[in-house]
């Protein structure tokens, strides 16, 4: 039987017991399901004793990021035969830095949630990027705690929905209003012209637009400079062309590419820089794990590389 695993994951006192014993408590959720519950931070908030037992819910302390490891969890899964794991993680450890297959096999990472103080989200974004950046890429949900009511203003400037544009973001405000927080990624460009310049600014609000809204973009002709890449196994005349990029800081720094189709694929070499210009077809493509832009290069022209390899997302 597979064992469903929840991980919160944000910084201390950014709201993680709180929505955890907002989970026990709820019937919907907590059905009696026997639930092992490893707390991996001490926080100001603690779990009541009747609301463990009344959910069927066993607390396990973790000391220190050595102790998350295969032999200690299945030893944990003997002995307690969870139905059900949930762990509130110490929001200095990255989720990157766990050793790899450290679940039971039949322990399935089913949500990762990530809460944030917003009133310290600020702070941590400038000091703490690196962390800050890791929590929000890797999670299924966003829950900002503390809302004023310009929250979204803030969200938005820090382009939080670039970081994850798949998380589902909310926002829980100070008068006790929860709201969805929506933000469309479109790139401002006039899609009336015969070939489409992509410049440099642009480049990733035109990658988040194309790969939500490909469908936009398809028999469009677009041209714009970028570095090329064929990884190991991909289609024979098929390469993926993009920029760097970076949201926040310098950890945060991923490589943005799009699928392209071209006969000398396999002759390019790999970080070369090109300016492209290629009619764009919404396809399914195993990249894509769906449909997604596909590009169909008409031209393929050598370039400088530019003074600026790496995008600053706007």
């Amino acid at each position: 039987m597979e064992i469903p695993v929840y991980l919160f994951t944000g910084f201390l006192e950014s709201g993680k017991t709180s929505f955890i014993r907002d989970l026990l408590n709820d019937p919907n959720f907590a059905e009696g399901e026997r639930t092992l519950l490893f707390l991996c931070e001490e926080g100001e908030e603690e779990l009541e004793p009747e609301l463990l037992a009344e959910s069927n819910t066993y607390v396990i302390p973790i000391e220190d990021k050595s102790d998350l490891n295969a032999t200690f969890l299945a030893l944990c899964d003997k002995k307690y035969k969870p139905e059900r794991v949930i762990f509130e993680m110490n929001g200095m450890w990255k989720l990157s830095e766990l050793p790899p297959k450290v679940f039971p096999k039949h322990w399935m990472l089913y949500q990762t949630c990530t809460t944030v103080d917003f009133t310290t989200f600020d702070s941590y974004f400038t000091n703490l990027g690196g962390y800050m950046f890791e929590m929000l890429s890797s999670t299924d949900m966003i829950v900002f705690n503390r809302c004023p009511n310009n929250a979204a203003e803030t969200i938005k400037a820090r382009r939080v929905k670039m970081i994850n544009r798949r998380a589902a973001i909310f926002m829980d405000f100070l008068d006790g209003r929860s709201e969805p927080y929506e933000e469309d990624l479109i790139a401002d460009l006039d899609l009336t012209q015969e070939i489409i310049d992509i410049d440099s600014d642009m480049y990733g609000l035109w990658y988040f637009d194309a790969m939500e809204h490909p469908d936009k973009y398809h028999g469009k002709t677009v041209r714009f400079l970028a570095q090329s890449y064929r990884p190991q196994g991909m289609q024979k005349n098929t390469f993926a062309a993009g920029r760097f990029a970076m949201v926040c800081c310098a950890d945060d720094i991923q490589f943005m590419a799009v699928v392209c189709r071209h006969p000398d694929a396999e002759k390019l070499v790999d970080r070369a820089w090109f300016t492209i210009t290629a009619e764009v077809r919404a396809e399914d493509f195993p990249e894509y794990q769906g449909v997604g832009p596909v590009l169909y290069v008409k031209k393929l022209k050598p370039a400088k590389k530019p003074d600026e390899e790496v995008v600053i997302l706007n």
